[in-house]
């Protein structure tokens, strides 16, 4: 079962899981037994660390370096990598068979629209063509790309010849199926303002002079881009919307808790050689009060621009965190209202302001990632903010006692107030009795600095009697419920830190009577 992370401190103060040794039982008050035994429960100290190490996995502690705990949770926002557009482009001309129907043909190349490209480097490739000859004179046939040039910088040409033909029978053919030539390593360089490319051909009748292909073709095929510079148009990369868990509050009944200083940071990973940025479809925060409250700020509104690396940066990766607090946003008041879940919607858009002067480039391995980290620091006051949780508690074991008496020692370091009812309850759920006649202060807060870091400690000894009468109507227990309230000292109107070396020194011992033979 999850426990609330502040409850942990009221579960522990009451649990029976602990025999260690207990040598402070005296001074239990209440009438006289026949027999009795004493049985120790806790003699530990517990400090804030350790009560909240068994906190969800959906959240993550972090202590600073001034000692206070951080609640952190993340989430991905957007993760865009190359392939969208370059397998764009691979699909729009890789296998593709395409006719030479014209002397200079441009390739149907598949980019975003506005697309200017200076420069395109292939990986892998391999290029086939061939042609029929119905002319009796034999034929020289040229086929180019001249603006792809091979890593030695010569423009790529192939020269192939077919003899003439006879006039009967099926007509010479060439092709290079069986041995496409390899295009791996070459590069695309159009000229300025060009952003396709383009192939001819020449054919020379031996004896005659030019002439064309009267049936031809060529094709590109496992067709691979390793680089691409240029302007690559303004288009939206989706993002698409997911929800983010905030645990924090799982038990919450009422009451109210507020953060001082919580966080938001987009953590933004970008190897785009372009410029990007975000757009927030949606960001709402769900408070346990069942309201919808929307981020808003300066950075939702324009967007953040993503920083990313210049063309003498090629391969390495951009990191900024751009974050969301309380003197930028509103974050403070929608994260200090008891979050529940964070629901975002957010996409990124490449060349937002259309501008062509700004080249960038991609690579086979560019990514960008947006990540959403929220920080829910110790830090903030509490206000009679109730939870409540059960656990089981069976006391079958002591059918031979009648009655019984708990005393509680607590030395607590804590700016912390828990007041605390236990409700023991049958197998049906039903209420037998409570723990105290009236909710009991049992750890009292120690006092705080101006700072919100407490002081010292502070001691406290709570008694709890259950008298035979009392006692009877609880031995059918089968689990009991804490329900427990909290406050920060100064009755919650000062903000307080909670810091990973505080703690709680407990000792909890019982008396349990026992009639003679």
């Amino acid at each position: 079962m999850q426990r609330h992370k502040l409850l942990c401190l009221a579960l522990t103060v009451l649990s029976l899981a602990s025999c260690q040794k207990f040598e402070d039982l005296e001074g239990l008050q209440g009438a006289e037994y026949d027999a009795s035994y004493a049985l120790p429960l806790i003699n530990t100290r517990l400090t804030i660390q350790d009560i909240l190490q068994e906190g969800s996995e959906l959240s993550a502690l972090r202590i600073d370096e001034d000692g206070v705990i951080h609640f952190e949770y993340q989430g991905d926002v957007i993760t865009q990598n190359s392939d969208t557009l370059f397998t764009r482009i691979n699909e729009s001309i890789s296998g593709q068979l395409i006719p030479l129907f014209d002397q200079r043909i441009a390739l149907p190349l598949e980019t975003a629209e506005g697309t200017d490209f200076d420069r395109l480097v292939i990986k892998e490739g391999r290029l086939t063509w061939g042609f029929q000859n119905p002319h009796p004179e034999p034929v020289d046939v040229t086929l180019r790309m001249p603006d792809v040039y091979s890593p030695n910088g010569d423009a790529l040409e192939l020269t192939a010849s077919a003899p003439g033909y006879s006039g009967s029978g099926d007509l010479p053919v060439y092709t290079n199926v069986l041995n496409p030539f390899n295009i791996a390593g070459y590069e695309v360089l159009p000229p300025p303002g060009v952003d396709s490319i383009y192939v001819e051909y020449e054919l020379i009748r031996e004896g005659v002079g030019p002439d064309t292909i009267a049936s031809g073709a060529f094709s590109l095929a496992n067709l691979t881009f390793s680089y691409m510079e240029g302007f690559f148009g303004r288009e939206v990369q989706k993002g698409g919307q997911d929800t983010i868990i905030i645990d924090f509050f799982d038990n919450w009944v009422k009451g109210d808790i507020y953060f001082a200083d919580p966080t938001v940071t987009f953590r933004i990973e970008n190897a785009f050689g372009i410029p990007t940025r975000s757009r927030v479809n949606l960001f709402n925060v769900f408070t346990v009060r069942g309201n919808t409250l929307p981020l808003e700020g300066e950075l939702v509104e324009n967007g953040i621009d993503f920083s990313y690396p210049s063309l003498d940066q090629v391969g390495e990766v951009i990191t900024e965190g751009y974050v969301f607090d309380r003197t930028n946003s509103n974050i403070d008041e929608i994260l200090g209202a008891g979050p529940l879940a964070i629901e975002y919607d957010v996409d990124a858009i490449t060349h937002p302001d259309s501008n062509t002067s700004i080249r960038g480039f991609l690579t086979d391995s560019s990514f960008y990632k947006v990540g959403v980290e929220v920080d829910l620091p110790l830090f903030g006051n509490a206000i009679d903010f109730l939870a409540r949780d059960t656990f089981d508690l069976s006391l079958s074991e002591f059918d031979e006692a009648y009655r019984a008496e708990f005393k509680l020692v607590t030395v607590n370091e804590l700016p912390l107030d828990v007041a605390i009812q236990g409700y023991f309850l049958d197998e049906n759920g039903m209420v037998l009795d409570s723990l105290f006649e009236v909710s009991s202060r049992v750890v009292q807060g120690a006092a705080a600095d101006s700072e919100g870091i407490s002081t010292g400690a502070s001691e406290e000894v709570t008694f709890a009697d259950f008298p035979e009468e009392r006692f009877n109507r609880i031995r059918a227990t089968e689990r009991l419920e804490i329900v427990a309230l909290f406050s920060t000292v100064n009755e919650g109107q000062q903000n307080v830190k909670l810091l990973a070396r505080q703690g709680i020194a407990l000792k909890l011992g019982a008396i349990f009577g026992r009639r003679s033979e």
